[in-house]
């Protein structure tokens, strides 16, 4: 009885080994491999995204995407782990200044930086660069966003202001 159990168990746990790597599948994007779970053709579960400087992300994915847990590591093995959103994750610099590490299966990993809004828009963020001083300041995309979300935020009070009674 002891005998067969082993036997069982043996089983089993060769029968999940291989039905576990069945699962793993290859797919090439441009110049980048993932290796792991794949759904509906796209990189979906967990996996490892090598890219063609080396570089690696190791994680959760959606739809192509790193998005949940994982671990992004640069080609100065530098580890950015944490909660990646869509193929982002934001690294705190200090409370009104993030850095964004992107990453894309065809164009592989871009930075940029973000920060908080002022007035009205004091809770949004906005992209920014490192100035010739290392001081950071919006970008003109940055600039026209921050805009657009201060005629937003003027509209929606005035409306909200104007419904008096006769």
């Amino acid at each position: 009885m002891l005998v067969k159990n082993f036997f069982l168990i043996v089983l089993f746990s060769c029968s999940l080994i291989v039905f576990s790597s069945s699962q793993a599948e290859i797919l090439t994007f441009g110049s980048s491999i993932y290796e792991g779970e794949v759904k509906k053709g796209k990189a979906n579960g967990e996996g490892i995204l090598t890219f063609s400087d080396e570089t690696t992300y190791k994680g959760n994915f959606k739809k192509n995407k790193p998005h949940g847990l994982g671990i992004y590591t640069d080609a100065r093995e530098n580890d950015y782990e944490g909660k990646w959103k869509f193929g982002k994750l934001k690294v705190k610099i200090d409370k009104k200044t993030r850095r964004i590490i992107k990453l894309s299966v065809e164009e592989g990993q871009t930075n940029y930086f973000e920060i908080k809004g002022t007035g009205s828009v004091a809770t949004d963020w906005f992209e920014a660069k490192k100035d010739s001083e290392g001081v950071f300041v919006l970008t003109k995309k940055g600039k026209r966003d921050m805009e657009t979300k201060k005629t937003q935020a003027k509209s929606s009070q005035s409306s909200s202001g104007s419904g008096g009674s006769s």
